[in-house]
């Protein structure tokens, strides 16, 4: 595998720009928000369910 050259900086800046953008979209927080709320959870045990979510998505 080659080395990041400078060349790369650009493309690398725009996949790392549009990844952050997509995660702001409320399709993908807002029914785990509305459902954390809804059960009452407090935001420890939230963010400790999302992450396993995330872990186990991968």
């Amino acid at each position: 595998m080659d080395s990041i050259s400078a060349e790369d900086l650009p493309t690398i800046d725009g996949i790392t720009t549009v990844s952050l953008l997509h995660s702001f979209i409320p399709m993908h927080w807002l029914p785990f928000s509305i459902s954390s709320r809804f059960q009452k959870w407090t935001l420890s045990h939230s963010v400790h369910y999302g992450f396993h979510q995330l872990v186990w998505f991968l």
